[in-house]
């Protein structure tokens, strides 16, 4: 009777420990997967970013998706808010030289030029923690596009700072070609330093 006693223990013991394992690592799952827990970790918050599902972390960038819409994060250590400021007018400047007209490399078509039409280019806002543009990418989430055919998502791309814990964010969000301007700004001004 006592070895039954014994062997019915061990088997109990060892389901427990097997089930506490399973629990650890589905917990782990799902908050390693939540993106509302991985932003918390790196210092900020996005209030109108629930339910996204973190799908890559890799060094200092998160993606993360929901629907069919995605969130691309980099975090950059800066080093004060005189060279966040620098960076961002950088970037401004990479971004606007996407969409600026262009000569074409022949010299018997000199005169002609190409560019974006005004639908097409950035459009700067400003946040409480630095400003954002919104405008069209494509398939492979990249900016630049001024054809319809080519445009896959309505974008943003937010270059927002936190002066705790001293980090400059490049947010981007992607969504529907036909998403409406206001969510897209609505995304952005959700954002918050923690």
């Amino acid at each position: 009777m006592a070895i039954k006693n014994n062997k019915r223990t061990v088997f109990v013991l060892a389901a427990a420990a097997i089930m506490a394992v399973a629990g650890y690592y589905f917990l782990s799952m799902l908050t390693n997967g939540d993106f509302a827990y991985q932003a918390k970790k790196i210092g900020i918050g996005l209030k109108n970013a629930e339910h996204f599902m973190v799908k890559e972390i890799s060094g200092n960038r998160m993606l993360a998706e929901k629907n069919g819409e995605i969130i691309r994060i980099e975090t950059i250590k800066i080093g004060g808010k005189t060279k966040a400021e620098a960076y961002m007018k950088e970037q401004t400047a990479l971004l606007d030289s996407m969409f600026d007209p262009q000569l074409p490399p022949y010299p018997e078509f000199l005169t002609i030029q190409t560019g974006c039409d005004e639908k097409y280019k950035p459009q700067e806002h400003h946040s409480a923690y630095g400003k954002y543009f919104i405008m069209y990418a494509g398939d492979r989430l990249g900016y630049g596009i001024c054809v319809d055919d080519l445009i896959t998502y309505r974008a943003s791309k937010g270059l927002l700072y936190c002066e705790k814990p001293d980090t400059l964010f490049t947010v981007e969000y992607f969504t529907d070609k036909n998403e409406n301007i206001n969510s897209l700004i609505n995304f952005n001004n959700s954002f918050f330093c923690r």
